[in-house]
């Protein structure tokens, strides 16, 4: 698995996880915070939530996401 983003939030991290979902990747989410019951809790700024994906699914899911980025499909 590698990590294609880093969250503060684990609602962020969720989000990200379903639109990677909707487009056929298969991500995780890791939350090495504790206050992952509390999805709207920050972690003080410390981007403890990973979205991860399986490594051959890495270069795709990172353009996906560039591309989100910058706001073009």
């Amino acid at each position: 698995m590698k990590t294609v983003a880093e969250c503060s939030t684990l609602f962020q991290a969720d989000v990200i996880k379903g639109n990677l979902e909707n487009e056929g990747f298969h991500p995780v989410v890791f939350d090495n915070s504790m206050n992952s019951f509390l999805p709207v809790n920050r972690t003080n700024g410390q981007k403890l939530i990973y979205v991860r994906v399986p490594e051959e699914e890495y270069d795709d899911a990172m353009a996906y996401l560039n591309a989100q980025k910058n706001g073009s499909d």
